[in-house]
């Protein structure tokens, strides 16, 4: 076990530096590789594996609607069963969503109807607009009301604190205008200089 130890401690040893190292001369034999051996079981030889489907490779597009981006269109892709929505655009950074667009602008010369946001829609952007600035509007009317309340606010806090409340009175009255919400005229965000 001695010895054993001994030689292991010797082939792992690192040289020191000025020891001197026996080099082996290079071999001059190729390794042999021993031939393939034939398979047991012939009928387990692996088949031919199936070349993979192009997934962006399409059969078919329909219902296809003008949109602001582009197209809104059905398009049967060749690996799915169904058809799948998408939006074709012109400048899409992928080969496949610029030919489908190039399709569907062909198709359009033959009359694809434009789309048309829905009374609904119109109201769900408006509102969601109105919602946002109203929390943008309140949170400017608290910072400067706090400056007010305790004292410290200066006379630009002071108009900027009434521009923001009449700012906020206006985005309430939003709703109450004549083509609401198909035409909206939307009220000016007061100037806020840079704190």
């Amino acid at each position: 076990m001695a010895k054993a130890k001994q030689a292991i401690e010797q082939a792992t040893a690192i040289p020191a530096p000025g020891d001197i190292v026996q080099e082996l001369p290079p071999s001059t034999e190729q390794a042999q590789i021993p031939p393939a051996r034939p398979l047991l079981f012939p009928e387990l030889q692996p088949a031919e594996l199936p070349k993979p489907v192009d997934p962006f490779a399409y059969s078919d597009i329909k219902d296809i609607v003008r949109v602001a981006a582009g197209y809104q269109c059905a398009v049967k892709f060749l690996h799915r069963d169904d058809y799948l929505a998408y939006l074709a655009c012109p400048d899409d950074v992928e080969a496949h969503g610029r030919t489908i667009h190039a399709e569907c602008e062909a198709r359009a010369a033959d009359g694809v109807p434009d789309y048309f946001p829905s009374d609904a829609e119109f109201l769900a952007v408006a509102q969601e607009r109105m919602s946002g600035e109203l929390r943008r509007a309140s949170s400017e009317v608290t910072k400067y009301q706090d400056r007010v309340d305790v004292d410290d606010a200066s006379d630009a806090d002071i108009g900027l604190l009434l521009a923001w409340k009449k700012y906020r009175v206006a985005l309430n009255r939003i709703p109450n205008q004549a083509g609401y919400p198909h035409v909206i005229t939307w009220p000016v965000i007061p100037d806020t200089p840079a704190i």
